[in-house]
């Protein structure tokens, strides 16, 4: 072989070595474990970035939880790097399981540890009917949770949060989704609701009441309870900057549903609140 034909070889063999170093690299694995927890009320934590959280109803005394795991990178050594910052961190104990992907800290809030990597997971969990339930996800997902008549925290980014036959919440929020709750019974605790760009519907027994401070940007309330205006505070938020005190002042709108209860805290900047009676 010439040495023109020679370098020509080498160089298509560097071409080829290049592109298999670049070629994408996906994985994907299914797996259950099952948790043995003998709190008298065990706690479940879930935090996702991308995909699906669902909760349901299991046996008393374990936490199953089944998850479906798709990881992708645009190469070889982004995908190792993948497997470091954006684990699955797994914590158990008798009171509780604690599931967190890309660490902790949540350090990849504030930057991109591993730019264009993903790790998705679906995860599907069965917990003790009164298990403390908190869970989020960020992006490409729906949270649901039903049947759990424990105290509810959950949370989306971009996407749906649905709540079904529960006692209490303490706070649910979306950015970018709508928010569903049914109640199985009357609330009996203060709860917080919250979503930027989304509905908010609750289903409430006929028999409850509630307490209502909220705050509508550009939107209405409806609903099927008989309403009376309720004077409350302002919230004031307070930070302190270079020496300088800046406080933040809202007035939410104070309405009482049906005698009054617990006190549901409701922002929304764009969308409508309606809160209707079950059937």
């Amino acid at each position: 072989m010439n040495r023109f034909l020679a370098l020509s070889a080498g160089l298509l063999a560097l071409q080829a070595n290049g592109r298999a170093v670049a070629d994408p690299v996906e994985q994907g694995r299914e797996w259950t474990e099952h948790y043995a927890v003998t709190a008298p009320v065990p706690a479940l934590e879930i935090r996702n970035i991308w995909g699906d959280v669902r909760v349901l109803p299991g046996p008393d005394g374990q936490i199953t939880l089944a998850a479906r795991e798709h990881r992708s990178a645009p190469n070889q050594a982004l995908f190792e790097r993948s497997l470091e910052v954006l684990n699955l961190d797994i914590e158990a104990d008798g009171n509780h399981v604690s599931a967190v992907v890309g660490g902790r800290e949540e350090r990849w809030y504030h930057q991109d540890p591993c730019r264009g990597c993903r790790a998705g997971f679906q995860f599907v969990a069965h917990v003790p009917v009164h298990a403390l339930v908190k869970v989020t996800t960020v992006n490409d997902g729906r949270v649901e949770i039903s049947g759990i008549h424990g105290r509810i925290s959950a949370g989306n980014v971009n996407g749906p949060v649905s709540v079904s036959d529960l006692d209490d919440c303490e706070s649910v929020e979306s950015v970018n989704g709508d928010v569903t709750l049914g109640f199985r019974i009357a609330p009996s605790i203060d709860c917080h609701i919250e979503t930027i760009n989304g509905d908010i519907r609750m289903l409430v027994p006929g028999s409850a009441g509630l307490d209502v401070a909220l705050i509508l940007g550009n939107g209405h309330m409806t609903t099927e309870f008989p309403v009376d205006p309720l004077v409350l505070p302002a919230r004031v938020e307070h930070t302190e900057k270079d020496g300088r005190h800046l406080y933040r002042i809202e007035q939410p709108a104070g309405v009482r549903l049906a005698g009054g209860g617990p006190t549901f805290s409701i922002d929304s900047m764009n969308g409508n609140l309606r809160i209707q009676k079950t059937q």
